[in-house]
């Protein structure tokens, strides 16, 4: 009985130094008073090709959740009498005036404990474990990247019952690598292209558009990005993947746990604590 009592006392301890650490670390973090520099990545996302022009529509702001994008987008839909193939290109324009193009990021203040991960991980130097994949939290800004566009467009094909992948790109260029993201949505067995981020210029219902980016067809994805022009384009350097399934999911798992982990972590270890407590008084009573 004694050695349960000291094992549970040693626990007690444990659990209010653990609070103690993470209350400290909580109000640290959360407080502008201390530089959190050192913390914050020194380059962008991966996937961060530049833009030359934005139709960005300010009063658009207000759809800043996925439920109030989603109920406008269908009721557009609606009102508008859109058929399928209309409403694929009605997502496209709504998020290139959604949105501006630039990295919508976690901040340090709601989940601190990602920024940790992130640094003592291997992407210490870029922003792609921090940069938000949770539809939610995007809305909430004016900007967004094209990943995180794609994300919220494939949510918008969801909605309305329509296949969806992602595409990829990791060209080899001279001076920069072009790395970007898009998506492309499946309609009576032909996908077509979707880039709402850096928004080139495409004919709506062409459904030979992702074929030929996937063929490596030089010329044509020369004309479709002039800003970004390349020479050739390797094997597999434009990809699809992720058909009908969240290409974030893993990211977006763990952005949610070190989320309650920076929020309530301090709160779960005083809990444990008068647990602890709870039980050591019940003990008590039993030798009375």
């Amino acid at each position: 009985m004694q050695k349960s009592h000291n094992s549970l006392a040693l626990v007690k301890k444990i659990l209010l130094s653990l609070f103690c650490i993470l209350v400290f670390l909580t109000l640290f973090f959360k407080s502008n008073f201390f530089a959190h520099a050192w913390l914050i990545p020194s380059q962008a996302n991966t996937y961060n090709a530049e833009i030359n022009s934005e139709q960005y529509d300010s009063e658009l702001e207000f759809l800043d959740s996925m439920s109030k994008l989603e109920k406008y987008f269908l009721s557009e839909i609606q009102t508008e009498e859109l058929s399928k193939i209309e409403a694929i290109y009605f997502a496209d324009q709504l998020l290139r005036d959604r949105f501006s193009h630039a990295d919508k990021p976690i901040s340090l203040a709601d989940n601190w404990a990602l920024y940790l991960f992130n640094y003592f991980s291997k992407n210490k130097n870029n922003s792609i474990y921090i940069s938000s994949v949770d539809p939610d939290y995007i809305l909430q800004s004016e900007y967004a990247l094209c990943n995180q566009q794609a994300l919220i467009f494939q949510e918008l094909m969801q909605a309305i019952n329509i296949d969806y992948q992602s595409v990829l790109f990791s060209i080899p260029r001279s001076s920069v690598a072009f790395g970007h993201y898009a998506s492309a949505a499946r309609l009576d067995g032909d996908w077509f292209f979707v880039d709402s981020n850096l928004e080139p210029s495409y004919k709506e219902g062409d459904s030979l558009i992702l074929p030929r980016l996937l063929s490596g067809d030089v010329k044509f994805f020369n004309e479709l990005y002039p800003e970004y022009a390349v020479s050739s384009i390797p094997k597999g350097a434009i990809s699809v993947a992720s058909l009908n399934k969240n290409p974030a999911f893993l990211g977006y798992l763990l952005q949610k746990i070190t989320s309650i982990f920076s929020n309530f972590a301090w709160m779960l270890a005083l809990i444990a604590y008068f647990g602890c407590e709870l039980l050591s008084i019940q003990s008590h009573k039993k030798k009375i």
